[in-house]
């Protein structure tokens, strides 16, 4: 948060001689005083991971802080480690931004306090609406600039890498790496407006744990992204798993998904050509969509194969003429498609085909010569073979088996 919430924080805390603290509307932790005078175990949980915990968050709910038009004194909790304290609503022109805190333990807050806190509670509202105002510009043009960039516009994009650098928005530091993080929905649902909310604040609570200026966030119907520096993103190797297990608690709602993903585009060398590594995670969602082993993380460079036929339109995936092939296999016996399928990615090794299925090879043998009876395809045949690996790949993906 700004200088200017600690300094108002820090002018109070000095003024009533106790500690003083600022959240925001879901009692996030945006600013804290010294310590001065009693403190609870509250507190101090709050200071160290930012926000108050699930049966805190609910015991302050039964309040109603949010209608309180002045300082409202909430009594000690002692089975949840808390102590008396003051809470003051932060308005301005009408719009609620979060709770100036006062432990009241000891001695109490007297009015004179109250008028100096509700003083500093006008002060912090003013920094946050400004805060705020400034922050909605900032993302607006932001989210202008990285439109253009992740278009099919070669020019455009060019342009918004420039702008971006020249804007001092985004850091010119080399290559960038796209992370796309995607609900999955069940049949029937939908990603809506409150969903698309919540992987927006996971996008932007993940870009705050970045350096400045060496990440972006855009949230698009159906799933954000994360734009970020080749050296942020190597500074937090596991950024995209957070962000991924980040939006699927803040979605919620688990019967509406059947996964949350992210997908990881490779780096890039320039800004500029941003659109591609979005591509790329595009795809590796689009693969862990149909084939689980690569959730919940698909990282582009991981995906083998795969990266190349997700990259192709599904109606070329479709003409690839094996179709007919393994709908033979798959209605003669599911068992034969999967004896294919572990062949080639073995690279014809029988034994090896035959202790991963758990059969002895004599049965491998015998599905073999079923496969290219029903096939038609010479399993002797390198170049046949490769066809029938990447008709049996490309059914997998598209869902075909």
């Amino acid at each position: 948060m700004s200088e200017d919430l600690q300094r108002v924080v820090d002018t109070l805390a000095r003024q009533l001689g106790r500690a003083v603290a600022v959240d925001d509307v879901h009692f996030r932790l945006l600013a804290y005083s010294a310590q001065a005078g009693p403190i609870d175990d509250m507190r101090a949980r709050v200071i160290l991971t930012r926000e108050a915990p699930p049966e805190g968050v609910a015991w302050l709910r039964r309040f109603r802080l949010a209608r309180a038009d002045g300082p409202v004194r909430l009594p000690a909790a002692p089975e949840l480690g808390l102590l008396p304290r003051v809470a003051i609503p932060i308005r301005f022109q009408g719009v609620q931004f979060g709770y100036l805190w006062l432990i009241d333990a000891d001695e109490p807050v007297d009015d004179a306090g109250l008028a100096l806190a509700g003083v500093a509670a006008g002060e912090a509202a003013e920094v946050l609406f400004r805060e705020r105002t400034l922050g909605e510009l900032h993302d607006a043009r932001v989210g202008e600039f990285l439109r253009d960039l992740l278009s099919e516009d070669h020019v455009a994009r060019t342009l918004a890498a420039d702008g971006l650098v020249e804007s001092d928005l985004f850091a010119a530091r080399g290559g960038v790496v796209v992370i796309v993080v995607a609900p999955l929905p069940v049949a029937g649902q939908e990603v809506d407006a409150g969903d698309r909310l919540a992987l927006g604040a996971a996008l932007r609570a993940a870009a705050t744990a970045l350096p400045a200026r060496e990440s972006m966030v855009l949230v698009r119907p159906g799933h954000g992204l994360l734009v970020v520096t080749q050296r942020a993103a190597e500074r937090v190797p596991r950024l995209a798993d957070e962000l991924c297990s980040s939006a699927e608690q803040r979605l919620g709602r688990p019967e509406h998904w059947r996964a949350v993903v992210a997908g990881v585009g490779r780096r890039t060398t320039r800004l500029a050509d941003a659109a591609t590594s979005y591509q790329q995670a595009l795809d590796a969602i689009r693969v862990a969509d149909v084939i689980p082993r690569f959730r919940s993380v698909a990282r582009h460079d991981a995906l083998g194969i795969y990266a190349l036929l997700a990259a192709q339109p599904r109606e070329q995936l479709r003409g690839m003429g094996v179709a007919q092939a393994i709908t033979a296999l798959a209605d003669a016996d599911p068992e034969l498609v999967v004896t294919a399928e572990t062949f080639l990615d073995r690279a014809g090794d029988s034994r090896a085909v035959a202790e991963r299925l758990g059969v002895h090879r004599a049965t491998v043998y015998h599905r073999l010569r079923r496969i290219e009876e029903l096939t038609g395809f010479d399993l002797s045949d390198g170049e046949r073979r490769l066809v029938l690996h990447l008709g049996i790949k490309a059914a997998r993906l598209l869902g075909d088996i």
